[in-house]
């Protein structure tokens, strides 16, 4: 929980028998990192393997993932379970479709191509609704005829041979002879014109737009025709070609596997990682399906193992961030926990304020139940949420909204303690404005607790950063580490006996600690870490001071919002159109600061955990840990069987 899970490297070798079942198994138990055999293993089994089933399965899982792209998506309702690949080429023999759904694919594409075609043909017509001749008379062997937006620019087209009529809609028709045609794509070609070409059509504007408009028609009813086919066909078949396709996925990776093992005439051998704890149930698994010839060995390495994180459901959200930052190595703390329960508080004490803390609980939950049931028609701008998409994906924005969950409720809490709501007062007169916040009224308080916290985490960081090195045997960074506590806490002495006016005299008992910690401290650092070390001492005192940005993030928000409510209460009082403008200020404004609110104290929160807390003991560099196996949704698991 507080370190990630231990990992084993193991090497498997069996009989040649058993290696398609070994291979499934290991898909099946998702829990074995395949990695490629040491290079003298590699020697013995040196065998070049063959991919008889790969070309056919693979072929067979394009074919099937065309299929699930035509057909209508509908809830596959049964899980099934395949044996063996010779089973899933018998249920592929029995589904005739393939036909049927080309020939719907296509004749619906056609359509929609001819529908698009005739909107196309029917713009020009609709701006032409006014002309009553017969078009042939615009487009002919001696004439062809645009419409063109009428504008101060069109004026440079007027020539001898070029003929303008106002459709009295902004648009005019133009004119040219066929002989001056290369001579007026010139001049259109030195600027840029919003212009389209008359269609070459027969009879009137009118008898036009009718025909088009019934071919539209007869064309989307075709569509909806096929859709109904599509329908029908997805009905019968969705469920049993989504089930074979997740398992021809599986098998296509099993191939992919079973090519690339070292294997000779008989045996074959493969290594990877798996979790120790695991190692019983691998071991287990695996002879019984090989009848007891399989012989299995964890291996000395001295490889770093790739990490697998393990923490408590609630906590695991967090892990989103420690990924972001860096995987921990295996001997090394995982922080996550220490992530969840510190960076919602910072960022609550920095919102400060029950009315935003509110507002970033719905949205917030808002987001949640958008993600996981997105609605058939969104109301929210296409640009605005592919702006956000493009930053991150949808679980990443799941995922950081559930984090903002526990950040925002403790928002609400120390609001309701400093008595704040939009920046107005919650008790006890609701909705008045104060003149004197409480964080204003307590900061020099405020700004000793952020203080104190610094002081905490940044030796707490130095604890955690011991106990690494001493795991991994680096005793002498273990040591220096004590050396800077030493420092921090003299600094902090010192500092505290400044602001406090306590003579700095050695006399002075507590300025005499603060002396003898800092030159102990000074003494061990360069012993055991060397005098260039001695260049971050300025870096300890200001990670120290930089947790005071809590508190500056605080009042910052505070002040501000004051502002914006003062504004709008001195408005109520005058005209009428004052107060419009004061509800204006009031809304931009406290939008203006609910963005602030948002974003300031979630990277700041995050960076005083990255920079000034990480920093003292957290390595990172860790691998991620990538099991072999499917995240299965319409097909069972051998083990699910028994």
């Amino acid at each position: 929980m507080l370190k990630p899970v231990k990992m084993t490297k193991i090497r498997i070798i069996g009989l040649n028998t058993y290696k398609n079942k070994i291979v499934d198994d290991m898909h099946d138990l998702n829990v074995i990192q395949i990695e490629n055999a040491e290079p003298e293993v590699a020697k013995v089994f040196n065998t070049q393997g063959s991919n008889a089933n790969y070309k056919v399965l693979s072929e067979n899982l394009s074919r099937f993932k065309g299929f699930l792209s035509i057909l209508p998506q509908r809830e596959v309702k049964h899980k099934k379970y395949y044996s063996s690949p010779e089973e899933v080429l018998e249920d592929i023999s029995k589904i005739y479709i393939a036909g049927e759904l080309n020939k719907l694919k296509d004749d619906e594409e056609k359509l929609t191509a001819k529908i698009q075609e005739n909107k196309i043909t029917l713009k020009p017509l609709e701006l032409l609704s006014g002309f009553g001749e017969d078009l042939s008379i615009l487009n002919n062997d001696y004439v062809e005829s645009f419409i063109i937006k009428s504008s101060d620019e069109t004026e440079s087209l007027k020539t001898d041979y070029a003929t303008f009529i106002n459709l009295n809609n902004g648009y005019s028709t133009v004119t040219i002879n066929r002989k001056n045609e290369p001579e007026f794509l010139s001049i259109l070609s030195s600027k840029t014109y919003d212009m389209m070409k008359i269609p070459e059509l027969n009879g009137t504007v009118k008898e036009n737009i009718e025909l088009i408009h019934n071919t539209i028609n007869e064309a989307s009813n075709a569509i909806e025709g096929i859709k109904s086919s599509l329908n029908a066909l997805s009905d019968k078949y969705y469920e049993p070609v989504a089930q074979i396709t997740e398992q021809l996925e599986i098998y296509v990776k099993e191939e992919e596997i079973l090519s690339n093992i070292a294997f000779s005439e008989n045996a074959f051998a493969l290594e990877g990682w798996i979790p120790e704890s695991e190692y019983e149930k691998v071991s287990s698994v695996l002879n019984e399906d090989s009848n007891n010839t399989m012989f299995i060995q964890k291996i000395e390495t001295k490889e770093d193992p790739p990490t697998k994180l393990s923490n408590p459901k609630h906590f695991k959200i967090f892990e989103f961030f420690i990924r972001f930052y860096s995987l921990p190595e295996e001997y090394e703390f995982d922080p996550t926990m220490i992530f969840a329960l510190v960076f919602p508080v910072f960022f609550g004490l920095m919102v400060g304020d029950a009315g935003y803390g509110l507002v970033i609980l719905l949205i917030s939950l808002f987001i949640i139940h958008r993600v996981d049931h997105p609605p058939a028609k969104s109301h929210i701008p296409k640009k605005l949420s592919g702006f956000i998409l493009m930053i991150m994906g949808k679980n990443s924005l799941k995922t950081l909204a559930k984090a903002l969950i526990p950040s925002s409720i403790i928002a609400i809490i120390f609001g309701i303690v400093f008595n704040e709501f939009f920046g107005f007062t919650i008790y006890p007169v609701p909705f008045r404005l104060s003149s004197t916040p409480v964080p204003v009224i307590h900061i020099g308080e405020l700004l000793m607790i952020s203080g104190y916290i610094g002081l905490a985490f940044v030796t707490f960081g130095f604890v955690l950063g011991i106990i690494n090195n001493a795991y991994i045997n680096h005793r002498k960074a273990a040591v220096a580490k004590v050396g800077w506590i030493l420092m921090a806490w003299a600094f902090a002495i010192l500092g505290l006996n400044l602001i406090h006016r306590v003579s700095l005299s050695p006399l002075e008992t507590s300025s005499l600690i603060g002396y003898v910690m800092l030159i102990v401290g000074f003494i061990t650092v360069v012993v055991f870490e060397g005098t260039l070390s001695l260049m971050e001492i300025p870096s300890i005192i200001s990670h120290i001071l930089s947790y005071t940005r809590i508190v500056g993030i605080l009042l910052a928000s505070v002040v501000l919002v004051l502002v914006i409510d003062t504004v709008f209460r001195a408005t109520l009082s005058d005209p009428f159109y004052f107060i419009i403008i004061g509800v204006v200020v009031l809304v931009v404004g406290q939008l203006f600061n609910l963005i602030i609110a948002v974003f300031e104290p979630g990277i700041q929160g995050a960076r005083l955990l990255y920079v000034e807390f990480f920093s003292k003991f957290y390595f990172g560099n860790g691998k991620p840990f990538s099991p072999f196996g499917s995240n299965r949704r319409f097909t069972l698991k051998k083990f699910d069987k028994k």
